[in-house]
């Protein structure tokens, strides 16, 4: 029996006909660019990976994006433990960000 709800949906976020949309299973987390007008997948980077130990219930241990933002050529993105992440949408690079107020 999961010990979890199962996490929110996160809203995409659209910019000039690209869909930028969350997806993972708790383990290792992406972000998907998607072209709106043909629906074909553009890329698909991993945000994060999170290490899940044998000893312990899989579905305590899982982390979930929950937040998306666009900001100046780069999505925003934060987990369900409030670290934050800076992905680049033009080199596909991924950062670790401070959150700041970047959510509020």
């Amino acid at each position: 029996m999961a010990k979890r709800l199962a996490p929110k949906p996160v809203q995409p976020v659209v910019s000039d006909g690209v869909e930028y949309a969350a997806d993972g299973d708790g383990r290792d987390q992406y972000v998907v660019a998607k072209d709106l007008g043909s629906g074909k997948v553009l890329w698909r980077v991993k945000v994060f990976h999170n290490h899940i130990k044998p000893w312990m219930e899989t579905d305590v241990q899982e982390v979930y994006i929950t937040d998306l933002k666009l900001s100046a050529g780069s999505l925003l993105v934060r987990d369900e433990r409030s670290q934050c992440y800076l992905v680049d949408l033009k080199r596909r690079q991924v950062k670790i960000e401070n959150c700041g107020a970047m959510f509020h």
